[in-house]
């Protein structure tokens, strides 16, 4: 797990990277909220994300509902996308999701 952040007043920007698992959203969420506790708009970037499980779909949501913040998802790698499809929580989580159609050969 990795996460980098930037700063710019009340405006802040994070990258995630490797697995947002059971095993690690714990110290996901501290990090987060201890790097992220003066900023009022945070884009959290997905890409990195190489694995995620119901714990991180969880996580995901926490933040989303966080008060007094507002959180955006973005870069949302395949993984992902497969869970918040499984989990039919696209709206749930309010941001812009691209759903690439499966190619059969």
């Amino acid at each position: 797990m990795g996460l980098e952040v930037r700063k710019e007043g009340a405006l802040a920007w994070a990258a995630l990277t490797g697995e947002v698992t059971i095993y690690t959203v714990g110290e996901i969420k501290a990090a987060l909220t201890r790097e992220l506790a003066g900023c009022d708009t945070i884009e959290i970037d997905l890409a990195g994300v190489t694995e995620m499980d119901t714990a991180g779909l969880q996580l995901m949501l926490i933040a989303k509902r966080y008060p007094g913040k507002t959180v955006h998802f973005i870069n949302h790698p395949p993984v992902v996308l497969r869970l918040v499809d499984l989990a039919n929580l696209g709206g749930a989580l309010g941001d812009p999701l691209l759903f690439t159609a499966a190619v059969e050969s």
